[in-house]
């Protein structure tokens, strides 16, 4: 019999995914939580976002997990039947030193393998999301990331 231990992984995103992971072999799994619920941890600071991998140093072990991971909602939504929605981001720019930082987060990310990444002016970021400060010059828009629920 084969008994496997995570290490400092708890009841959040990865944890519980390595567990499904092994889960399909003949193994014995535990999962311990040290806190009083799951997804308390990193998970749940997260804010259930589904970054798509913009910003990551280029070919970083986080820069590819990060990308992997976004592909991989799809069908882990399909299978699972969590709540998900790929309903972008954006990243503001209010003066000309962050619309070249945005310039090149978008390099970064095209890098890392993202796909969506666009450059929106002011007109376009405010008839998406007509709440944001009206100074705003431009946005790099990710139509890869996205929102999930942490609870069902």
């Amino acid at each position: 019999m084969r008994f496997f231990i995570l290490y400092k992984k708890g009841g959040g995103i990865v944890g519980t995914l390595i567990v499904r992971q092994l889960s399909k072999y003949s193994l014995k799994i535990l999962l311990l939580e040290k806190e009083s619920d799951i997804v308390m941890g990193a998970t749940m600071a997260n804010s259930a976002i589904i970054h798509a991998g913009y910003d990551p140093i280029p070919n970083s072990n986080k820069a590819r997990i990060n990308c992997k991971g976004n592909k991989l909602y799809t069908e882990l939504c399909s299978v699972l039947k969590f709540p998900f929605k790929r309903n972008g981001a954006i990243v503001l720019s209010f003066n000309d030193e962050e619309i070249k930082i945005l310039e090149e987060l978008k390099e970064i990310g095209r890098k890392n393998g993202v796909m969506g990444l666009e450059i929106i002016k002011r007109d376009e970021i405010l008839k998406r999301e007509p709440n944001i400060n009206p100074i705003v010059k431009t946005a790099l828009y990710i139509t890869s990331s996205g929102i999930t629920s942490l609870y069902l």
